[in-house]
């Protein structure tokens, strides 16, 4: 037998079931164990009374279903926002984000420990990059969550920590079981995967075709302007990521949607709009403006002025935008804030750092 207990959150329905058929069981019995993790999310096996008792002892002895350790919380903040410290089974700790209310029950994941893009505005850079989360990790994150919060999620956006398509194969395996009408049954058009653009990953996605949305870091117009705050952007300029991303519409039907964090006298001026239109010709498109929040990047926020007057360009340009609400500024849970270690560094810390 096994000196180590099997996590059994992260396998899917055939792995279930060859699982269950290596100690003797038939297959059903897997896809038992599959409606119980997933569907009905039972949080131990005695639970799962459709098994016979002797299979629930074995499994609680010889498996165990998952989870993540709680190390801190914070929240519920003005606007209803938690954020949650993780600590995973290595000792490493990654950031999630309950968004209740927005619309719906949002979950914001990490996709891995640190990210390697090092985005200037971004205070995850800053903690560098340990490891790909597995897509039981990525799981229990909405998992958790849902315990925590006492209400079914009913939209992902994996905008956490981490480059998700540096990630690829754990993230489109967690997005199968996230959709699994037989699993945990979200609509992909709820769950959004957030990337800086890597070109070959995207690609791969058009042949694919992964059960969610694509939503791309665009953040500046010009390649010389994105070179600055998004390093990613020298591998992978702005023309052959929109050709990329016109391939991208036209296979998955979905629009892409874009982020632009707004970064005075940067990115905020009329040519900026001008070239946005230029950029997403025959992409059918959204952008999503948000206001670059504190994380000692050395950047200005553009106000609200400067932030309406750019909006109200962009719809002249005919490109539909909205303003994105920050949420979660107070306990550091925004766009660009998370920042996982024990213990935490106070932003004084991290602007001190650079």
């Amino acid at each position: 037998m096994p000196n180590e207990k099997s996590s059994l959150i992260g396998l899917t329905r055939g792995e279930l079931e060859s699982f269950v058929q290596q100690i003797g069981e038939p297959a059903y019995r897997g896809r038992q164990l599959y409606d119980g993790l997933y569907r009905r999310r039972l949080r131990s096996f005695a639970e799962m009374t459709d098994l016979p008792l002797a299979l629930r002892t074995w499994l609680s002895e010889y498996a165990r279903i998952g989870e993540l350790q709680v190390e801190r919380s914070s929240g519920p903040a003005k606007d209803h926002t938690r954020k949650f410290l993780l600590r995973l089974d290595d000792g490493l700790f990654i950031e999630s984000v309950f968004l209740p209310e927005s619309p719906g029950q949002t979950v914001c994941i990490s996709s891995q420990v640190g990210c390697a893009i090092g985005c200037t505005f971004c205070a995850t850079g800053k903690m560098g990059f340990s490891r790909n989360l597995t897509a039981a990790e990525i799981i229990l994150q909405v998992l958790e969550i849902e315990r925590l919060s006492g209400t079914s999620v009913t939209n992902i956006v994996l905008m956490g920590m981490g480059e998700p398509l540096h990630n690829y194969e754990n993230v489109v395996k967690a997005l199968k079981i996230f959709t699994d009408s037989e699993g945990m049954s979200l609509s992909p058009s709820r769950i959004t995967v957030s990337t800086v653009g890597i070109i070959p990953m995207i690609e791969r996605w058009c042949a694919e075709n992964p059960p969610a949305k694509l939503a791309i870091s665009l953040h500046a117009t010009t390649d010389e302007r994105r070179d600055q705050i998004v390093p990613a952007n020298r591998a992978f300029p702005l023309e052959d990521l929109m050709k990329s991303l016109r391939r991208l519409a036209h296979v998955t039907r979905f629009p892409v949607t874009f982020e632009y964090i707004m970064i005075a006298d940067f990115n905020d001026r009329r040519e900026d709009a001008a070239n946005l239109r230029h950029l997403l010709r025959n992409i059918p498109a959204k952008m999503n403006l948000i206001r670059l929040h504190p994380t000692g990047s050395g950047l200005t926020p553009s106000s609200d002025d400067a932030i309406d007057r750019f909006m109200g360009w962009l719809v002249e340009e005919g490109i539909d935008c909205t303003v994105r609400e920050s949420r979660g500024v107070e306990d550091s849970a925004a766009c660009g804030m998370l920042y996982a270690q024990e213990p935490h560094p106070p932003l004084s810390r991290i602007n001190r750092d650079e």
